[in-house]
Parts: C-alpha cells; structure tokens; sequence
C-alpha cells in the first residue's frame, strides 16, 4: 500500500507530505486543497496507463482535467519545477518534472526508484522504464470516482478493453460491465456482508446496497445488439424493477462504489469523492462504517468528505475494532497560509475518540444548536 504522498510546487501546495493508512478521510473547507493533495496520484495513474516509461504526465484524460501547467503551478512558483515522492512499504518513486505555463503536460526531468532505507535503485537521469516497484503498480491499478456522475442513465457503455484492473471509470459508467462480468463469481470472504450468507457478487451486491437503503436490489441486462449495460434497482424482493431515473440519484451514486469495493483486486487504492451525495444521514453513517468494513479486508481507501455523518460511521467502525486506529488517517484541510500548508492530521483512538478538535472541523452543528439554544 502507498504510505506517503510527498508534494512540491503543485497548485496551492510549496510543499507538503500526505500519509496514508487502510481507509484515509480528507476533510475540510471548501478550496482548502484537498482534491489538490490526491490529484498527484491521478495525474501519475494518467501517466502509467498510457506509457510505463511516464516520461510525459498529461494534464487532461480519462481520470482528470487540470487545463494547463499554468493552472497546476502555485501563483507565487519561482519556477516551473514540480515534483510527486510517492512511498509504499519497500520502495519510493519520486518524480521531478518541468514544462511551460501554455504545455498541457508536465515534461519528467527526473524520475528516481529508492529502497524505503533510501538506497538509490535507479540513476537520477534514468527514466522508470517499467512500472516494477509496488508503488507504480498500486498507482497503475488505481480506481477513481469523481464526485460527477450521470446518475440518470439507463443504458452505460462498455470498456473499449477487457481491462484485467477493475476500475468503474471517474464517473462510474463501466459500473454495470464489471457487474455483468463478476455476477456469478465468488466475493472474498473479508469483503462479504456479515448478514449475508451466499458469496456470489449479485447477492453480496445486494446486501451491501440494502444496508443503505432498506430492501434495495440492483440488476444489470446485457444489451448484446449495441454493447450496452442496462441497469436496474428495486426496493422490495417482489417490487418491480425500475429504471435509474425513477429510483433517485442515491441509488445511482452508491451503486459504483459498491461495484469498485467488491471486485477490486487484492490491494486496490479505491480513490472516492463525496461518497455521501445524494444519501440520507442514516445512508451517510452506514457509508462510513462500509468503507472501513472494505479497508479493514485488504483495500486501500481514500476518501474526499465533507459528511460529519459518514465521518461518525468511520469513528463507530473503530469504536467497534471492525478497523485498528493505526489503519485510520484523518486530515483536516483549513486552507493554505503564509505560514503553511493548512493540514492538521487527526489522532482516533480505540474508542473512536478525537482528541484534538479544530474549528471548523464538522463543529456546525454544535454551533447553530448552540444559537438556536440561545447559548450564544
């Protein structure tokens, strides 16, 4: 698993280091950088896809949109150098890049493999020729879920590919396909409901999705004619089945989280923003605790959140020893300043407890309770 995420010069960051655990919240403001500290991966994933070499990282693709170098350079950068260290249990790849303000890709200068201990496995000028390190192959097989998605379409495509990595697409369209391919097959037992006793992905699908809304069932129809995937939902074991449109948006959004947690390979960073749009706060929680369920099975996790709801589900999933304190990282984005990059990393403990608690960290709804109490 990746444990560190080193960032220079990129965006709103001069410098700033990121740790990981099994299951990772980043939480925080508005603009406070939180999109920007995970968007080194994505751009890296881009990259590695396309070329084991990653000589040139592209800005624009199927995983993310950043426009130009002048929009992922700080506005005060002395220079057009940025550079990603990216740390996993045995090895660290740092990447050092270069390009023009107008390029629409950053050009690698530098790329360097070196043990954890810090011995250096490749010359500095020496390209990464092949995605060898298990950091490079835990960033190739990366799955991402932006927090934009089509949730109203009955029909979604296929994958132009048969892509041995499961990855949903950024707005989980290829969802329905990794369905379709898996129904039958046999979920790992870490990653199986603990109420449902059959292991197929169909039944283990379903039982995930009813802890977030009661009764709920999905179903896929292969469309053989025009290569589409047809997917459906019910909410009741002898209720008709409806198309997406008609069930709302929260079905649609939950569904490819589900799809990417239960088919991801062994090890699999799953990179999911705003998984709690379009739930209700009860959905919210049992979002948090189903997402520890799957880190604590051998996934890796990161999550862009601004749900307190899902935040306590994660915190009751400790409390419960479902997820050890020490897989847990929680950080907390307040926005950069003059003085620094804004991060503050959160201890839980074993009760799921917060020691230090920052203003503005999900303190809301303290604070209007509080007013309408006449308090303050």
């Amino acid at each position: 698993m990746i444990k560190t995420l080193d960032i220079e010069n990129f965006k709103c960051f001069s410098s700033l280091r990121l740790r990981f655990g099994a299951l990772t919240l980043l939480t925080g403001f508005n603009a406070g950088g939180k999109s920007s500290a995970v968007q080194p991966l994505l751009l890296l994933a881009q990259a590695l896809r396309t070329s084991a070499s990653a000589q040139k990282l592209p800005l624009n693709g199927p995983i993310v949109h950043l426009g130009t170098v002048g929009d992922v350079l700080p506005a005060n950068a002395s220079g057009s150098s940025l550079a990603f260290k990216v740390a996993g249990v045995e090895h660290e790849v740092t990447w050092t890049t270069s390009a023009r303000a107008s390029e629409r890709h950053l050009e690698v200068t530098e790329s360097r493999i070196c043990d954890v201990a810090g011995s250096t496995n490749t010359p500095p000028t020496e390209a990464i020729k092949e995605p060898s390190t298990e950091v490079c192959r835990s960033i190739t097989g990366l799955s991402y879920l932006s927090a934009v998605r089509d949730g109203l379409t009955d029909a979604y495509p296929m994958p132009e590919s048969d892509e041995e990595v499961t990855d949903v697409g950024a707005d989980g369209r290829f969802a329905p396909y990794w369905y379709d391919r898996y129904v039958d097959d046999e979920v790992q037992v870490a990653r199986r409901h603990p109420g449902e006793p059959a292991s197929s992905l169909r039944k283990q699908v379903d039982a995930w999705l009813a802890t977030l809304f009661p009764h709920a069932q999905a179903n896929v129809h292969h469309v053989p004619q025009v290569s589409l995937e047809s997917l459906q939902f019910r909410i009741s074991d002898f209720g008709a089945w409806r198309r997406p449109a008609n069930v709302g948006y929260g079905f649609t959004y939950a569904f490819p989280i589900l799809i990417a947690l239960l088919a991801a390979n062994d090890g699999q960073m799953i990179v999911i923003d705003s998984p709690e749009a379009h739930l209700h706060p009860f959905a919210q929680s049992q979002m948090g605790r189903l997402l520890a369920h799957f880190a604590a099975a051998g996934l890796q996790v990161v999550v862009e959140t601004h749900s307190d709801h899902l935040l306590n589900g994660v915190r009751l999933a400790v409390k419960e020893g479902l997820l050890p304190p020490d897989e847990l990282c929680v950080h907390f984005f307040s926005g950069t300043t003059e003085t620094g990059h804004g991060v503050l990393t959160l201890a839980v403990d074993n009760e799921g407890r917060i020691a230090s608690w920052p203003e503005g960290f999900f303190d809301q709804s303290e604070k209007d309770l509080a007013r309408l109490s006449g308090w303050e």
